[in-house]
Order: structure tokens, then sequence, then C-alpha cells
């Protein structure tokens, strides 16, 4: 998945203004509702996300999640959206499954020379979307042209508009949005139609006293969290933060950097530290001197997909405590 992080990176394209005016038109949650939850596995700053819950909260009091890997953007969502977790959507836990009643997506766009991202994306983020969940999928119009990725799309959504951008907005990266509903089950349905010229010609299938996509009531989530897994980027932006918790640890704060952190500290960032060589390790305690030292070990985990194995190795974290005498134990 590295180079697909590397391109989430580089690939950030927030919905434009009038298109996302237009959208959110054509979504409406039930009046009164209190369990509206809304998750953007992909949110940038955030913005696209809360226009519409903004536009929702006549009728409901909806709830923002979002994901982003790229820590600035991350600080930045965490103003604009409830809860923000700074992480790959690859790597984030969410639980329980089909908690969500809206996914907005609009992926990074690309290929690896077999699979689109935009549809790797959405393979993986369907899982959050509960039965009859609204999906709004953003992305260039030729994936529509794509039979493989129009069946797939078919057999997990119903009831399928397909828009281009705005015709003022449209011609930069020529992208078209998708709404849909998610099916309770994998089955044989429509294809999903070819774009209709401009979102702001109104398809004349749609009746503006009756919107077609009203979202969903959940629960919403349990666990909504990253993972454990640390980027240099983020060693970096946190190195403060680490030190800090390091001075609580052994009262020495001598030599301490002034670098403001971006995000709250996770037990991954000091271990990096410690591994790099930034600590020393060193702490002096009434009893006598110890040493700790950050360690990882690999971990596999495998997921079927499409009737296909993938293996993910990621690493597990942790402190090693050093006592004199040779004791040692772990703190994971």
């Amino acid at each position: 998945m590295a180079r697909l992080a590397s391109d989430a990176k580089m690939g950030f394209y927030p919905t434009p203004l009038e298109t996302l005016d237009y959208i959110s038109r054509y979504l409406e949650a039930k009046r009164g509702g209190s369990g509206v939850n809304l998750l953007d596995p992909c949110c940038g700053e955030g913005k696209a996300l809360r226009e519409i819950a903004v536009s929702l909260e006549w009728s409901a009091r909806p709830v923002t999640y979002g994901v982003e890997q790229d820590s600035e953007r991350a600080v930045a969502a965490s103003k604009s959206l409830k809860d923000v977790v700074n992480s790959s959507t690859f790597e984030v836990r969410i639980n329980p499954l089909g908690c969500m009643g809206l996914l907005w997506l609009n992926p990074p766009y690309g290929s690896d020379g077999i699979e689109r991202y935009e549809m790797r994306f959405l393979k993986h983020s369907i899982k959050w979307l509960c039965e009859d969940g609204i999906l709004v999928y953003l992305v260039p119009e030729p994936l529509f042209e794509r039979e493989k990725d129009r069946q797939w799309i078919a057999q997990n959504f119903y009831g399928c508009q397909v828009f281009r951008f705005h015709s003022e907005e449209y011609p930069r990266f020529k992208q078209a949005v998708l709404i849909g509903k998610k099916r309770a089950k994998l089955g044989e349905g429509e294809i999903p139609p070819p774009p209709y010229p401009y979102i702001e010609d109104k398809s004349p299938s749609w009746d503006d006293s009756d919107p077609p996509f009203t979202i969903p009531e959940t629960d919403g989530p349990d666990v909504f969290q990253g993972s454990d897994a640390v980027t240099d980027e983020e060693v970096s932006s946190n190195r403060s933060r680490l030190i800090e918790e390091v001075v609580k640890i052994t009262g020495n704060g001598e030599g301490i950097g002034k670098i403001k952190p971006l995000l709250p500290l996770r037990k991954g960032h000091l271990v990096a530290l410690l591994t790099a060589g930034f600590l020393d390790g060193r702490i002096e305690a009434p009893e006598g001197s110890i040493w700790i030292r950050g360690f990882s070990d690999r971990v596999s985990s495998t997921r079927v997909e499409e009737d296909k194995e993938i293996t993910r190795y990621t690493y597990s974290v942790g402190i090693r405590v050093l006592e004199e005498g040779g004791q040692w134990y772990d703190i994971k």
C-alpha cells in the first residue's frame, strides 16, 4: 500500500463549491433524527462533509467522522468534523461494520496497473455503510466506462444516479458524482446510467418535492481509531510532545526542542524516537538505573476480498524495559 498511500497524500482534490451545493440538495435526513452518522474516509480538510452536515441540520443532528492520512489536513479537519483520525483508510478501525448512514467518498485518483485506486477505496470502505445507506462517490468520469467497475457497482448499489460535476468545474478533471443506495446483499442490478450532462441540469426522473436519497439512521461506531503505525512525518511533527512525555517519566528536561506538535501523542511515537536514537533511554530512579528502548514486531493479517486472500503486514510496537541485574519486560 506504500505507493497508494503516497498518491493519497498528493492526489488531494477538494470537492468544488458549486458541485457540493448541488449534491447537498439531493440528500435529506429524517426530521428529528438523532442517529445520522456521516463518514468521509478521505476527508482532506473536512470541508465537504461539514457542508453536507450543515445542510442536514434543519431536520436532524448529523454526526461527522473523517479519516485523513496527511497530518496537516487531519488537524484542519478536526476543526470541522466531530471525530477525525490521522490514519490510512486501509489501517483505520471502525466498528461495528455498517454503522454509517452516509459514505462520502472522494478518493485519490490513479491506478497501479491492475485496479483503479478509486475502486480499491470503494471496495474497502463499503463495509462501514449500512443497508440502504447512501453512497456519494466522486471520481473521474472514465471510471464509469469500465464495464467491470460498472458491474461491481450495480451488484452492490441500487437506485444510482450519475452526474458530471457542475459545468464550470467539470473541465479541470472531468469528474462525475454517483449517488446510490447500498444493497442488503450482493445482487444483479441495473448498470449505473452514463453521467447526465451536468449536475445543475436536473434529471427528469427526480421530483423536487421528494428528494430520492434519505440517509438512514444508525447507532454510529463504538470504535473509531487509527492504527499504531508510525510514519516519519508523525515523528517529526510531534517531537516536542514526545519529549514532554519522556520528561514526565525521567524528570529531566534538558535539551528539549520547542517544535509545536500538530497531533496528540501516540505510544508509537515514543517508540520511534527511542529506536531512532533521539532519546538515550536511560532513567535514573532511587532503586537504580533502568534502560528503555523501542521495538517492533512484524504482524501479518489476512482478509478475503473477491474470493482472493490478501495478506497485509504491519508492525506492533512497544517499549522494552531493562533493569539492573538483567531483568526485562515489555510494555505494549
